[in-house]
């Protein structure tokens, strides 16, 4: 197992969700020739599945868990967002901002963040430098106070794809609840090419009437 997957068991529902967001099929990993029951590896990061022997997998878990966990409310519309620029994101939306499965682009149409978005950002996904090479992959700490979400476990690259850094980082908040990250030194939080978006605040969610979503779903 690895960041980003989810076991499920096969639904007619999950099959065309998967579809429909162009999820892969990762056959050269299925460990079960669909003789017996199976349930599917889904990885919401690569957006690919593999189908694996129920006999030697973990307890799946629900579609509704799922959608949890990807940020897929029945609220969600799927779009492209443009700026100047060109294209700026293409994914899910909660009142017109990212939330969910999404991809946000540099202003040179290089990826630079793609995964699931959430308050503030991103929660699980990579990141990309402006080159287009992976910079960080893993899982950020939704952020309450001031302040960008700070990466919390994953690895990092530099700007030539060379594994600087993986494992856990030690994050120290300001006064005001900014975000410093004391371990380790070789990532930087903000890119001074990153793209600028506004992201999703609780108020969005009563717009299309939701109550209360960021107090009963916000992640530390």
């Amino acid at each position: 197992m690895q960041t980003g997957d989810y076991i499920l068991k096969p639904s007619t529902e999950l099959t065309d969700f998967l579809q429909a967001n162009k999820f892969k099929h990762r056959a050269m990993f299925d460990d079960n020739p669909l003789e017996r029951e199976y349930v599917l590896v889904v990885n919401a990061i690569d957006r690919t599945y593999a189908c694996i022997d129920k006999l030697y997998i973990a307890k799946p878990i629900t579609l509704k868990e799922f959608y949890d966990e990807i940020n897929y409310l029945k609220q969600s519309k799927y779009e492209k967002l443009y700026n100047d620029d060109g294209l700026l994101y293409e994914g899910y939306t909660i009142n017109g901002k990212p939330y969910g499965l999404g991809v946000l682009y540099f202003d040179n149409g290089e990826i630079y963040r793609e995964g699931v978005f959430d308050f503030k950002g991103i929660r699980m996904g990579r990141e990309h430098h402006y080159n287009g090479r992976v910079k960080f992959e893993g899982t950020w700490t939704i952020n309450h106070g001031y302040g960008p979400n700070a990466p919390r476990i994953g690895n990092v690259y530099d700007e030539d794809g060379k594994l600087v850094f993986s494992g856990k980082f030690v994050i120290k908040k300001g006064g005001v609840g900014w975000p410093m990250i004391k371990y380790p030194r070789c990532y930087r939080n903000i890119e001074k090419k990153s793209p600028k978006i506004d992201y999703v605040r609780d108020e969005d969610f009563k717009e299309v009437g939701i109550k209360d979503y960021w107090k009963r779903h916000s992640r530390d």
